[in-house]
């Protein structure tokens, strides 16, 4: 072993000068320098040395097995919807999306984060099929209406105790997992909601949603569906012309949006009662209690492992880091939220990962990280490996984003009246609601996670079409000043990458890096290049 060891060694120190980590460091390239100009399309895969190169290449060959799966297990259903949605082809871009997602990963990170992406990419992959194979635009199938379809933010899991059903976010595959793999697919649905009437100053995610809607390119599945008020009140506009195209006896679970109110939260708790009770009068079915509490069982092992990964993520060690944390987090509890078992064992792998990092004081990207960040408010969708890009150009490591703050509270296992009660609280700290449409005390709480995981710097999320949080801008840089953060406003648009392309939010942060701190890069390729042409 020793031997190999040594071989290894010997062949990365002769290989070095391909690794574009050291390229950097030397002046003679960097990440960029490996990219076709203005596309995210690379012209060689990135040499990581002998054993990361090798796992990164075993890891694409894993993701292209669960694709040719995919379309193994349904052919005629994936034809047909390559042919029938124009979303389906943007699915094509994932390979690249993954390689631009984890660049610079060695080690410990790059384990990390291709087992929790793998985990996404096979939860897709069945999806997809199994949706395409049941679509009634496709031709229907044998389990057409045994799919509940609710809106993509509200939690599926207090939907679970419908045994006979297959809860299913109905935005995800068109919507709101494509626009992370693919820049330019949201702007065509947007524009379709704008030259049907809806407002320019709508938020981009609703207007898409709507979009998607008008063109009929939401999957028709089940016998009735969910809406919702999440992650804010614009959400309605996209239930009003859901409930028109995809035309199902719909139930809108209307959440409290102030949920710290006395009387918040008992509302919540009626509205996800109510939910359960239309459910059980279109479907014909009853509520099966034992089975929530199953997957509550799932989902309260995965918070407990999540809050442990917390504990790291508060020191230097951590394993997992920037978008290979959000990501997963952000899906695992959105889309999947407890009911799929292979996600709870993914959990305890990258947990024990993490365990052994912090045991050899591993320290990621090679101890190159200078700052410390909390990144809070919702992200752009259409950047969504800017992460990798502020640790790989400026050092600074995301160690923990506002949306993995979303839903850690444990559900009753054993009492139906205090597990809706869980569930409803649950479903208040939902992705993107509880933090920017939840009242001025949850915005304001990012100084006490900012401290508490130990950052030097906040970044925050600017959507420049959130009403939610227009008017916070001088408030948060004064507290920030006050209480000795450094603090970068980074512009977007959500959604809409014509509004505010990814270099504008790169100049964001080169500008406060180089001016305000007098930093100089990492990698000087990163600094300033043209993307737009990405996927």
């Amino acid at each position: 072993m020793k031997a190999m060891d040594k071989l290894i060694a010997k062949i990365d120190k002769k290989l070095e000068r391909f690794d574009p980590i050291w390229q950097a460091e030397h002046g003679t390239g960097g990440q960029r320098t490996r990219y076709y100009d203005k596309t995210g399309v690379a012209k060689w895969r990135e040499w990581r040395g002998v054993k990361d190169t090798l796992y990164d290449y075993t890891q694409w060959l894993n993701n292209l097995s669960s694709m040719v799966q995919m379309v193994a297990s349904a052919p005629v259903s994936c034809l047909k919807g390559f042919w029938e949605y124009r979303w389906m082809g943007s699915y094509l871009g994932t390979f690249m999306f993954i390689d631009r997602l984890f660049e610079g990963y060695r080690g410990y990170e790059l384990r990390t984060a291709h087992t929790n992406m793998h985990a996404i990419v096979q939860s897709l992959t069945k999806r997809i099929a199994l949706v395409l194979s049941n679509d009634k635009r496709l031709g229907g199938g044998p389990r057409s209406d045994d799919f509940l379809p609710f809106d993509e933010v509200l939690p599926p899991l207090f939907l679970t105790g419908f045994k006979e059903l297959i809860p299913f976010p109905l935005q995800t595959l068109p919507e709101f997992i494509i626009c992370d793999v693919d820049q330019h697919i949201e702007p065509y649905y947007i524009d379709v909601a704008e030259s049907f009437g809806l407002a320019a100053d709508v938020c981009s995610r609703c207007a898409a949603e709507t979009g998607v809607a008008i063109d009929d390119a939401f999957p028709i599945i089940g016998k009735a569906f969910l809406t919702t008020n999440m992650p804010c009140n614009a959400s309605e506009c996209t239930s009003m012309i859901q409930r028109r195209r995809v035309a199902l006896p719909d139930f809108p679970v209307t959440l409290a949006m102030i949920h710290n109110e006395p009387g918040a939260h008992p509302y919540s708790t009626q509205m996800l009662k109510d939910a359960i009770a239309f459910v059980e009068k279109e479907y014909g079915i009853k509520y099966d209690w034992d089975e929530l509490f199953k997957y509550a069982r799932l989902m309260n092992e995965q918070n407990t492992i999540e809050l442990e990964k917390w504990d790291y993520f508060k020191t230097p060690y951590s394993a997992l880091v920037g978008i290979a944390e959000t990501l997963y987090r952000l899906y695992s509890w959105a889309s999947v939220n407890g009911t799929d078992p292979y996600f709870n064992k993914v959990d305890r792998r990258v947990i024990e990962i993490m365990r052994r990092a912090y045991e050899e004081k591993y320290q990621p990207f090679g101890g190159k990280t200078r700052h410390r960040a909390f990144l809070w408010g919702p992200s752009a969708v259409y950047y969504t490996d800017f992460p990798t890009w502020t640790q790989n150009c400026w050092g600074i490591n995301i160690v923990l984003n506002m949306d993995s703050t979303m839903g850690h509270n444990m559900i009753s296992t054993t009492d139906p009246e205090q597990a809706m009660d869980d569930l409803a609280l649950f479903s208040e700290k939902g992705v993107m609601r509880h933090h920017a449409v939840g009242g001025w005390d949850n915005v304001n709480a990012v100084w006490d996670w900012a401290r508490n995981f130990h950052c030097d710097m906040v970044l925050f999320n600017d959507n420049v079409a959130c009403k939610g949080m227009n008017g916070v801008h001088a408030l948060m840089e004064e507290q920030a000043r006050d209480l000795g953060f450094h603090f970068i406003f980074v512009e977007h648009d959500l959604e809409d990458c014509r509004t505010i392309s990814r270099r504008d939010m790169r100049r964001c942060v080169n500008d406060y890096m180089s001016v305000v701190l007098n930093e100089t890069p990492l990698d000087a390729t990163l600094v300033d290049f043209d993307d737009s042409e990405a996927w």
